[in-house]
Formats: structure tokens, C-alpha cells, sequence
């Protein structure tokens, strides 16, 4: 009896124990994590290549503003695929809601890529695509962010073309072979330089993305193959050790060396010419872009399985040379993201940019521009005061031989390498094109105008009247001149107010304008909702429309017009054509 209790006692022990453990294991398993099915993983590649600190930055920037979670992971060198695919597997077991990878390789990764989908773990491809005959075997498909690696490598081989003059012997310097993008980029690279030209390819080998087996593998092949013309190189890591092969082998300044990423250590290089070209691929675009994507696929919303980012060649050309902006003022938003775009492309593009505020006094934009020439800028960026003002120191330009381009606002002569605009008439002609669909029964309105003497108030003027001869019902009953300013829109519409006029509509040529008119609405109190059109598409203007304030805005892209700018010079440094006249895109936004 006494040895059946003590039997019953040790089973009732065992089972306390065996359910314990079986409690710890339930909730304690790395699986049953709680807390990460809202986290959004970040894995990369190799840590240490500057590359991939630039697409950190950018999914933490964005994850920051959208108050996302997220976790950066990462591998040393590139090579280290298993470790690579261990990171995944401790993610889809400790249960992270998206993982966003940018694998080491296309094939082998394709696997757990699998086994994250089906815990229903949200992947994202970004950088580097997925081999898609292996997904089609496996039966999944995964949304990809990333540049085109085929026509950014291709952008490589024109430039190289053009600078040997369609003849010569080049090797090329391949990353892991059977990865996606170090495929396209040899082949884009290859059958872009080669086409339509004598030029040969008289070796390839990999040098796994890495800088010290480049300089081995480079070292060979210069020892093998004599009068080398150009090497293209398939990431800047590699390049640099192409260089160091060509210091080596006594050959610096006689062959043209070009990478591919845009990383620090290979632009400092493109200042004293020893690399000649790389390729900004933007990684911090797609950083961002692969979080955005898992975020908006954890919170269910439609996503498109396809995201580009940008390309730019980056040459040795532009770096070292200064380019002068004289701008009409900096006292409005419109003016403060032109410079925004041109600023961040001079940077881009290894320029020196030397801003002057004119601060709409066309004395100080003629002192400015004599200011700029004296400090021998290569390039004169003007965005004018006043079309006809500013011609002497166009007269100045022209007789120093300095390249001059005029932007959003035209100059009435003188020689001009390129203008970039937006449409100003057309511009007009879709706001009166607003005015037609919205009153069909006729309708009275004010238009205030800008600057007088500027082509921006002038054509905008021109475009929105002579659209709305063709609408006899609608009218404007007034019209004044507030110099695209805020304060004088604000003080202009009270005096209209109180002045008693009726209207059904206004069209301000700017949106600081408009902003004025609504400022001045509030002020006085107008029982009336009137139709409100300004221009330029401002932050303050959308937000406007947003809370019912606005109507409608004109989209002209002011920073994308500074971005052309700077573009421009460069193309003109390069020696390649330059179109004289460049027009930026317009688009209606309203509610």
C-alpha cells in the first residue's frame, strides 16, 4: 500500500514537472515570441560596404516619419550566403511580421524565402532580384524594389564608348557570378560597349564584389593582356582594387576605370580623375521603398510587385567646377525647393553650388551676378527678377564665354546654353480649363497676377485669358497685381471685399497668392465659398485643398526643375548635346 502511494506520488511529480516544461516550451520557444508580427526586418548584405549604410539610413529615415518598427540585419561579406539564410530562419521563428532581404544570392535564397510565406510572413525582394525561374518552381512570387541593373550598367558602356571613340580593349571585373544583378551588369555593360563599335572585351572574371580580390584577379589580367583601354568593374569596392592593380602595374592615368554604386572612397578618387564613372543606384530609395511596400501589405493594402528607383551616371567631369545660382528671392517656398533640387543634384554630382538671394530687387540680382563671374564660376544658373533687368549681367556672362542657364523664368535675350521651364501658358490654360468644367451657367472672376515683367506672370496670364475667350459665361471682373507675394494677395483681396465686388471664382498665379486670398477670406468673415485656383503645388497649398480650402492647385515641380538644371550643366561638362529649351511636366491636384 505504502509502495502503490509513493509510485502515485512520483507519477503526480513527473507530471508536474512534464507539464511545466511543456508550459515553458509553449511560451518560452523563440517561434511564439511575442511582439515582432508587427516588426519589419531589414536584411542585408555585406555591413561593411557603404552601399548598404546608405539603404539603412534610408529604411530608418522612413520607418522613423511613419513610426514603423524595424530591425536591421546583416552578413560581413557578401559571400556568406549561409549565414545570410540562418538570419531569416531565427526571423521566421522568433515570428517577424515582414522581412525586406536583399539577398547575397538569387538562387539560394529563394528557399526560405518560402518558408517565411508560408508562416505568412510578408518578404519583400530589394537590390538584388530573385532568380524568377527558381520562384516559378517553387511556386511563389515576391514584390521586387530595386534599380535595372542591365540599363544602368548599359549608361556605363555609352560613356565609356564615347570617351574611347568606339575603339579599344577593355576588361571587365564581374561580382558573384550566377547573382542576378552582377549578371545584368556584365551583360549590360558588355553588350551596350560593343555594340556599333571596335571595341573588344579581352577578359571577365569575378571578383566576388570584393576589393582585395579585385586587386589579385586585376593584377592578372593586366600581367595577361597589354594596352588595356578602360576597366568596368561591377561595384566601386571592386574598382578600388582595380586601382590599386593599376598603380601596381605602372599604368595610372592611361586607362579609363569606371565602378558601379557611387560609394565615398570611389567619388574621392573621381576628384583627381583616377575612376572616371560609377552609377548612383539610390539604395537609400530602396530601403525606404521595401519598408514602405511591407508596411503597407502588414496593414492589408494593395501593393505593386514592382518598384524602380533611380539611376544616374556620376562622372569625374563635373566634380571640382562651381556653378553660380542667382535666384529672384528665397522668401517663398516655390524658390526654396527649386534650390532644395539643385542643391541636392550638385551634390550628387561632386559640384560646388554658390547660391545668391536677390530678394526680388533686380539691383542686387545685377550685383550678385558680377559677384559670381568674379569668383569664376563654370556655369550661371538665373532664375531672373524681371525679364528685361537682367539682361546686363546676361551681356556680363556672355562676354566672360560663361555658359549661362536660365530657369522657370525666361530672360527677353542673350546667349542661353538651356532655359527649363514649366509651361506657364499652358499652365494658365488649365486653370481657366478648371474654371469651364466647374461653372457651366457662367461665373464672375478675379485673377491675381504676379510679378509684372516676368514670363511666369505674363504666359500664365496669356494662357488662362485666352482659354477663357472661348467660355463668353464666365468673366473676370477684376484684376490685380499682388508680385507673388502672400501679404500683398492677403491685402488686395480685403480691399475687393470691402470694395463690395461679387465673384463666384479666383485664379492667384502663384500659391502664395491664393493662400493670401484665403487668409483674407477668413479675415473678413465671406459667408460665399468661391472657387479658389492657385499655382505651383505647394505643401501648404495641398494641405489646403486637404481641409477644404482649396480648390485646386497647378503642379510644376520646382524641385525637379532645379534637378535639370544641375543635370544640364553637367551633360554641358561632359561634352555632350544640350537641348535649348527643357519643360517640366504640369498636372492639375484636387480633392
Amino acid at each position: 500500500m505504502k509502495i502503490e502511494k509513493y509510485i502515485k506520488k512520483i507519477r503526480i511529480s513527473f507530471v508536474a514537472v512534464f507539464l511545466s516544461f511543456v508550459f515553458h516550451f509553449i511560451f518560452f520557444l523563440p517561434h511564439a515570441e511575442a511582439g515582432n508580427e508587427r516588426t519589419v526586418a531589414l536584411v542585408m548584405k555585406a555591413l561593411s560596404n557603404p552601399f548598404f549604410s546608405k539603404m539603412e539610413e534610408g529604411a530608418k529615415k522612413y520607418a522613423m516619419e511613419e513610426d514603423i518598427p524595424l530591425e536591421v540585419f546583416g552578413v560581413e561579406r557578401e559571400t556568406d550566403v549561409e549565414r545570410q539564410i540562418g538570419i531569416c530562419d531565427n526571423l521566421i521563428s522568433r515570428g517577424y511580421g515582414a522581412i525586406v532581404i536583399a539577398p547575397a544570392d538569387s538562387k539560394k535564397l529563394v528557399p526560405i524565402c518560402k518558408k517565411a510565406m508560408e508562416k505568412n510572413i510578408i518578404v519583400i525582394n530589394i537590390d538584388n532580384p530573385l532568380h524568377k525561374k527558381t520562384m516559378k518552381q517553387m511556386g511563389i512570387s515576391i514584390p521586387f524594389v530595386g534599380s535595372d541593373n542591365y540599363t544602368g550598367a548599359g549608361m556605363v558602356g555609352t560613356y565609356i564608348k564615347k570617351k574611347l571613340d568606339g575603339q579599344g580593349d577593355l576588361i571587365v571585373i564581374e561580382g558573384i557570378r550566377g547573382v542576378e544583378n552582377a549578371e545584368l551588369r556584365k551583360n549590360g555593360f558588355i553588350e551596350t560597349v560593343t555594340r556599333d563599335s571596335k571595341i573588344r572585351i579581352v577578359g571577365s572574371e569575378s571578383a566576388n564584389w570584393h576589393t582585395d580580390e579585385a586587386l589579385f584577379v586585376t593584377t592578372g589580367l593586366l600581367k595577361k593582356h597589354k594596352n588595356i583601354n578602360a576597366i568596368f568593374c561591377a561595384n566601386d569596392q571592386m574598382a578600388l582594387g582595380a586601382l590599386q592593380a593599376i598603380d601596381i602595374m605602372g599604368l595610372t592615368g592611361t586607362t579609363l576605370l569606371a565602378g558601379y554604386d557611387n560609394i565615398e572612397l570611389a567619388r574621392d578618387h573621381m576628384h583627381n580623375g583616377r575612376i572616371h564613372a560609377t552609377i548612383e543606384q539610390h539604395p537609400e530609395q530602396m530601403g525606404e521603398y521595401g519598408v514602405q511596400l511591407a508596411w503597407q501589405a502588414l496593414n492589408d493594402q494593395k501593393i505593386s510587385f514592382y518598384k524602380s528607383t533611380s539611376l544616374d551616371l556620376i562622372t569625374h567631369e563635373s566634380f571640382n567646377k562651381t556653378i553660380g545660382l542667382s535666384v529672384s528671392t528665397l522668401q517663398t517656398s516655390f524658390f526654396l525647393t527649386l534650390l532644395k533640387g539643385a542643391q541636392e543634384a550638385a551634390d550628387l554630382y561632386g559640384l560646388t553650388l554658390i547660391v545668391k538671394d536677390a530678394q526680388n530687387s533686380d539691383s542686387q540680382q545685377l550685383s550678385d551676378i558680377v559677384d559670381l563671374l568674379e569668383q569664376d564660376v563654370d556655369i550661371l544658373m538665373v532664375n531672373p527678377t524681371n525679364t528685361e533687368s537682367v539682361m546686363p549681367g546676361i551681356g556680363m556672362a556672355n562676354k566672360k564665354a560663361v555658359p549661362i542657364i536660365s530657369v522657370d523664368r525666361k530672360t527677353s535675350g542673350g546667349k542661353i546654353l538651356c532655359h527649363i521651364e514649366s509651361d506657364n501658358v499652358e499652365g494658365g490654360r488649365m486653370a481657366a480649363e478648371i474654371l469651364a468644367r466647374y461653372f457651366k451657367e457662367g461665373a464672375r472672376v478675379i485673377e491675381i497676377e504676379g510679378i509684372p515683367g516676368t514670363s511666369a506672370c505674363y504666359e500664365r496670364g496669356v494662357g488662362f485669358n485666352k482659354e477663357l475667350q472661348k467660355y463668353p459665361q464666365i468673366k473676370v471682373v477684376a484684376r490685380d497685381v499682388a508680385n507673388f507675394d502672400r501679404k500683398e494677395a492677403r491685402e488686395v483681396m480685403l480691399r475687393i471685399l470691402q470694395g463690395g465686388e461679387g465673384f463666384d471664382a479666383v485664379f492667384a498665379h502663384n500659391d502664395d497668392m491664393i493662400l493670401g486670398v484665403i487668409d483674407a477670406l477668413k479675415k473678413f468673415n465671406y459667408g460665399h465659398s468661391p472657387l479658389l485656383i492657385g499655382f505651383d503645388a505647394l505643401p501648404e497649398a495641398k494641405k489646403a485643398i486637404h481641409q477644404d480650402e482649396l480648390n485646386a492647385t497647378i503642379a510644376q515641380q520646382p524641385e525637379l526643375m532645379g534637378k535639370l538644371s544641375i543635370e544640364t550643366a553637367v551633360r554641358y561638362f561632359r561634352g555632350e548635346k544640350v537641348k535649348p529649351k527643357l519643360f517640366v511636366d504640369l498636372s492639375v491636384i484636387s480633392k
